[in-house]
């Protein structure tokens, strides 16, 4: 996958993660901030452009840009550092405010069940993760938002006030 297209799957991954609960939280936005400003993960992409086209993208399809980040990962090849990546963003954000929602759990083992990234490397990489589960590929599907609840936007604060740079 190419690096900028890459970038922006990231960020819409590390979005996603922080909505999926219906509440994001200042130490999310703020967990967002430290990757951006010591990490490369964001470099070259407009942050501002693609938080507002989630934004968009959340109050129009709401569960559907769910889905359609889980297709993302599923139909383009990744490499297995970018497979890594993938989970180290969404772990960052969901141990960010160290609330381990339901729907932010179900969401990590959707996307690892879209990862081909082996056990091991990932046991490896992150430690033992308990709410981590060794998913079948073939035994989740994404065609039903009971999946991951609706994502209520009106808990979220102020759209206008996060501010990612």
């Amino acid at each position: 996958m190419q690096t900028e297209d890459f970038k922006k799957l990231l960020f819409k991954t590390a979005f996603c993660v922080m909505a999926c609960d219906g509440n994001i939280d200042e130490s999310e936005i703020e967990e967002m901030k430290k990757i951006d400003s010591t990490t490369t993960y964001f470099n070259d992409i407009d942050l501002s452009i693609e938080l507002d086209k989630l934004i968009s993208d959340l109050k129009n399809k709401n569960v559907k840009i769910v889905k359609n980040l889980f297709d993302s990962l599923r139909e383009n090849t990744l490499s297995i550092s970018q497979e890594l990546l993938i989970l180290e963003i969404t772990l960052r954000i969901i141990n960010a405010d160290n609330i381990f929602d339901e729907n932010e759990v179900r969401f990590l083992n959707l996307i690892r069940s879209k990862l081909d990234v082996a056990d091991k490397i990932i046991s490896e990489r992150f430690g033992k993760i308990s709410y981590l589960k060794n998913l079948n590929y073939e035994e989740i599907q994404i065609n039903e938002s009971y999946l991951i609840n609706e994502i209520n936007i009106t808990n979220i604060k102020n759209w206008e006030d996060v501010n990612l740079t």
